[in-house]
């Protein structure tokens, strides 16, 4: 009689806890899954994100003669058509990586672009460490350097140092032998000048 009492109450208790228990395998069960999940699951940034120029995408798949890439974000770009063994340019570059270092903030606002006229890759780093310049350079003969938007290779029968500046839009806004000279009044014209198209 015992077993015959003892097995409806046994029932009867297993019914009540089963739920209890089944709703709590669930949601153990649930915060494994969401554990597991959890490394994978990728954390979208708000910010505003602005999509690269034809110009720019240029610049990343450039096989560059130098470890430095450009700032892709940068708002202008001068291309220095330049060589070690030139008189000229020799005397210009020390401007150009003083300009970078402060004024230009290291290719944050504006990025410089070395097209080095050397007789091989390796030339290329060379120049650049011989006045400490911290931008990037590529190698006149590159054949990657014919897709930068803004840059014409004809430039460079003009004779060298040549400076080409152009927004991050590939608009030249200025270019020739002496177009460093001035290059924050170009610059600030061409803000000028979209400031006031905004309005």
């Amino acid at each position: 009689r015992a077993k015959r009492t003892c097995y409806p109450a046994v029932m009867n208790m297993f019914t009540r806890i089963f739920p209890v228990l089944s709703a709590a395998a669930a949601l153990l069960s649930g915060i494994a899954v969401a554990q597991d999940s959890a490394p994978a699951t990728k954390i979208v940034p708000t910010g505003k994100t602005t999509a690269l120029t034809a110009m720019q995408q240029a610049f990343e798949g450039t096989n560059w003669a130098t470890d430095k890439k450009p700032n892709l974000r940068a708002k202008y770009y001068i291309y220095l058509i330049s060589a070690s063994w030139c008189g000229p340019c020799q005397r210009l570059m020390p401007g150009i990586v003083e300009a970078y270092k402060n004024d230009m903030k290291e290719g944050k606002l504006v990025e410089v672009i070395l097209t080095a006229c050397e007789q091989t890759m390796d030339g290329v780093p060379a120049y650049l460490a011989k006045y400490n310049a911290g931008f990037p350079g590529i190698h006149v003969s590159a054949p990657d350097g014919a897709r930068f938007v803004g840059f014409d290779k004809n430039d460079m029968k003009k004779g060298i140092p040549f400076v080409v500046i152009c927004d991050n839009n590939g608009k030249v806004l200025d270019k020739g032998h002496g177009a460093f000279s001035s290059w924050k009044e170009t610059i600030k014209k061409d803000l000028e000048a979209k400031k006031a198209a905004k309005k």
